[in-house]
Formats: structure tokens, sequence, C-alpha cells
């Protein structure tokens, strides 16, 4: 099935349903900046699944609403794609963004979740973090996203991976390079109001944390609290990475994630 502009209520997301006809549905959730292509480096690990695949709204194909956007509206993104395709239960795995996005569509829609797979993402900002994200937001208004591209490359990657120039660098350097500055401030505003933590007990589904202890973006010890405040949930440490580490380690990371669906299968 090819890419489809699908209604979700106030905009249309860039979205696809593909995979055998009755497999259990995998919602799969982007990092900040990036399109439904970051999980092109990881569909071996859904292999016997139906996989959705979406631009989170302002990103990729998908509209870009004014903003600032929150994360319930990005989590009812989710809700009305299953409504859409008539998804009643939905394994969800997000990415940074896309992971604060699927622990708070766990938090909201506890009766569609089936399990929850968070990689390299975070719970909670302290102050610092989110002002240097209003900080990079208005950067990037200012001077376009030019001015903050070589600090998030930084961030997200090693300078081994830099250096030789991975695939998954070379995808997320032309990604951010088409994302737009009002993009941009819209998402990081939803990023800003984050506060998931003395909720994560309720989440009643089998859950794994990917991360690792050196991330800028997440910090170990607050990966380390995710898993712990989640019931059932495993912790995995992918290094020596950065902040997107399924891309610096695409193969471990996929068998990660295929272990942990094929017991919930």
């Amino acid at each position: 099935m090819a890419v489809e502009r699908i209604s979700a209520g106030d905009l249309h997301l860039n979205a696809e349903l593909t995979g055998p006809d009755g497999a259990p549905v995998v919602c799969l959730n982007h990092c900040f900046a990036a399109d439904h292509e970051y999980w092109s480096h990881h569909l071996d690990a859904f292999a016997g699944f139906r996989i959705l695949r979406y631009d989170l709204r302002g990103h990729g194909g998908s509209d870009a609403p004014p903003g600032p956007y929150s994360l319930e509206q990005m989590a009812g993104d989710i809700d009305a794609l299953c409504h859409h395709w008539n998804i009643e239960r939905v394994h969800v795995v997000g990415v940074s963004l896309g992971g604060q996005i699927a622990q708070t569509f766990a938090l909201n829609y506890p009766e569609r979740l089936a399990s929850l797979v968070l990689v390299n993402s975070t719970c909670e900002y302290t102050d610092d973090q989110t002002t240097m994200w209003r900080e990079r937001a208005n950067q990037a208004l200012t001077h376009g996203m030019s001015a903050v591209q070589p600090a998030l490359m930084q961030r997200w990657f090693t300078p081994e991976a830099a250096s030789n120039r991975i695939p998954g660098y070379r995808y997320m350097e032309r990604a951010i390079g088409r994302f737009s500055a009002t993009s941009f401030a819209a998402a990081s505003a939803a990023m800003c109001a984050l506060d998931t933590t003395e909720r994560l007990c309720t989440i009643n589904a089998p859950a794994m944390v990917i991360a690792t202890p050196d991330d800028p973006g997440a910090p170990r010890e607050v990966s380390e609290k995710m898993a712990r405040n989640i019931p059932d949930c495993a912790l995995h440490w992918l290094e020596p990475a950065q902040h997107l580490s399924s891309l610096e380690h695409p193969e471990r990371f996929n068998a990660l994630v295929s272990e942990f669906l094929s017991k919930l299968r």
C-alpha cells in the first residue's frame, strides 16, 4: 500500500499501513525532525506484523497546522489513524519525541495499547533542558534551520558515526535540512510540556525501554527511572551511541525489538 493522506481531525497525516492482513499492528513514531522513512532501517524488526508508519504533524508530508503543538494532540493523531483503519489494539514504538508521544498515547488510550517500546526517550525535562529547546526554537525562527542543525547532529550522533557518515546520519542530515523552523518551534513546544513520570505506573501492558548511558537528551538516570516506574518493563542499553542509537546500531536494535515483539504475538 502506498503512502496515503489520512484525515485526522484538524489535519491530514501522511501514513501507510503495510503487512499481512489480520496480523497484529505496530505503530512507529519517528523522532523530532524526521519522517516515516526513519523506520526504513528497522523494518526487519517488525516482520510478521502490519506496520503503521506516518509523519508526525508538522513533519514530512503531513500537514503543519499553526503551533504550538501538544503531546495530547499528537497522541490523538495515532488514535485517529487507528479509527481510520479500524485498529482496536496496537503495539506502539517511539523514538525520542516519538517516545514522548507513545507514552502519552499509552496513558490516554490504555484500551488500545498492546505493548510499548520507548527508544532514547524521556518522561521529564529539567528547567535547563526546556530553556535550551525554547532558545533553539527562537534561534531557528530568527536565523533558519541552518543555525541549529550542527548542534543537533552533534547531539544525535557520535563523532565516529559522523566521520563515517553512516546511512542513519545521512538520512537525518537530509531530514533536518527539509524541516521548517515553524514546525521546529511548534513541536519543541510539545516537548517542553512533557511530564509523564508520576503516571507511568498506570501503564498496563508489556513495555521495553532502549536507551544509551551517555545520551545527552535522555540521561541514564531518567531511562532507569522510566523502566522502574513502568510495570513489566525491560531495560536494554545500546552503546556507544548518542541520542539516535537505533540508527547507529540498527542490527542490534532490530534484534532487541524482534525478540520483544515475538513473545507478544
